[in-house]
Formats: structure tokens, sequence, C-alpha cells
């Protein structure tokens, strides 16, 4: 299968959900669930893990961020996965699969109200993996713009402190203290060997645009 190509049942997955995702701006949109699935079958070959489980995962992972101002558990959409699946004739044998890793997806080691409490799939990892490189390197800053302004955060203040611990029911914050507080501690959350090398090259790029962002805040460049 060539690196572009994009089997029929991973085909229909996306069609299903596509609607869903019109009008989001909220950088959760469809181009995100194919960025994710892309990186998630880079990730698959080097994990040996099943990329017709991770692709379908990437495809529908945010379903919960289209429901209750992006708070919803993505476990309230496993019945709308499951229906997803169902249409789209995905085989039956992979569908809890599919929905464990939709289920756990956005668990943090470091984060306020997430956490792991069990042993990762391979399809899991893989699938966290590569949701979480989005959100770092030159798109992951692009996302993080977006999100802030569709939140109503603003760019930057320079009095707020950077807390330990992420927590992301709060909005109050600016965009440049989540990317401090959550996107560059996402390296530390990876769990795959070649997540790990893209995420430091990715986490690199960002520290270095934060770095410069602050420094023209106080006129220093």
């Amino acid at each position: 299968m060539r690196a572009d190509e994009v089997p029929p049942v991973h085909e229909r997955v996306a069609g299903e959900v596509r609607d869903h995702f019109d009008g989001d701006d909220t950088g959760h949109d469809t181009a995100h669930a194919w960025r994710v699935y892309r990186l998630g079958r880079r990730l698959a070959e080097r994990e040996n893990a099943d990329f017709e489980v991770v692709g379908a995962a990437a495809l529908v992972h945010d379903l919960h961020r289209l429901r209750g101002d992006g708070f919803v558990h993505p476990r309230e959409t496993i019945p709308e996965v499951r229906r997803v699946l169902a249409d789209a004739d995905f085989p039956t044998d992979g569908r809890d699969a599919v929905c464990h890793c939709v289920a756990h997806h956005e668990e943090y080691d470091f984060a306020e109200t997430t956490h792991l409490d069990h042993e990762p799939t391979a399809e899991e990892r893989v699938l966290r993996d590569a949701d979480n490189l989005d959100a770092l390197g030159a798109v992951g800053i692009g996302r993080a713009f977006t999100f802030g302004a569709h939140h109503g955060q603003g760019m930057y203040d320079p009095d707020r402190e950077v807390r330990e611990t992420y927590d992301r029911r709060d909005r109050d914050n600016t965009v440049i203290q989540h990317v401090r507080e959550k996107l560059l501690r996402l390296p530390e959350a990876m769990e795959t060997d070649a997540g790990r090398e893209l995420a430091a090259e990715r986490a690199a790029y960002v520290e270095e645009f934060v770095d410069r962002f602050e420094a023209e805040w106080r006129g220093e460049r």
C-alpha cells in the first residue's frame, strides 16, 4: 500500500463523519483527523500496530469535541462511534479496539483531570502519540492560536505564571500559557519510539517560536 493510499474501509468511515466536522473552528476539524491518520500510519508501521484500527480511530477520535464546548469525555461518544463503524461496515472484530483507542486517547499523566490507569494497547499508544504530535511543530502553533481565538483567549500575559499541572477545563489562560503548560509537555507523554523522535524535533521548533514571541513582546527582538 502506498503511503498516500486510503483503504476503502477508512474512506467509508471518513464519509460517515465528514459532515460532523463541517464548520469547526477549534483546530479539531477533518484536516486534523487526516493529519493524525497519516501520522498514525507512520507510527503504526514502526510499532507493529494494527493500522486498520488506528486509522479508523484517527478519523473519529474527536467527535466529543463537537459536544459541550469540548468538555465532553471521549467515552461519552462511544455509542456514536459504534454507529459510525457499523454504518461504514467496519469489521466487527475490530470495533471494540477502535472504541478503546477513542475512549483513552486524551489521557496524560501531567493533566489535572486525566491519567493512565491501565496497560495501553499498541493501537492506543499510536493514536495518542499521533494526536499529540499534531499539537506540536508549525501546525501545532497554528492550531493553538485557532483554538485560543475560538475560546476568546488572549495571546499572552507576561504576569501569568506557568502552572505545573495542566487543567483542560481552564479557558482563562492565554495561548502562550497553554503552549507552555500543555503542548511543550507532550514529548514527555509520548509512548512510542517514533513518537518521541518526532516530538523532540517538533517541540524544539515550538520552544524556539515561544522564546521569540516572548522576546518580541518585551521589545527585545
